[in-house]
């Protein structure tokens, strides 16, 4: 677990609100070694970048896996 900021958390989580609407609920949110916030809820992985609050998800596992970007569109 790394140090995040902690006036971006609520950026973070707007953000991921905005392209996740129906997620009430989550796991845990760390930092990584970039500054950016993790966020896990049972099934799922993301990762709000902190440079610009971009949302990614993790399809796969974490050795097979690969980032993609989640739109506000999808």
């Amino acid at each position: 677990m790394y140090s995040v900021w902690f006036c971006d958390l609520e950026k973070a989580i707007k953000a991921l609100r905005k392209v996740q609407p129906n997620m009430d609920t989550f796991g845990s949110i760390e930092g990584n070694v970039y500054g950016d916030f993790v966020i896990k809820d049972f099934t799922t992985t993301y990762i709000v970048k902190h440079t610009d609050f971009s949302v990614w998800c993790l399809l796969g596992d974490w050795r097979n896996g690969k980032w993609v970007k989640i739109d506000e569109n999808e």
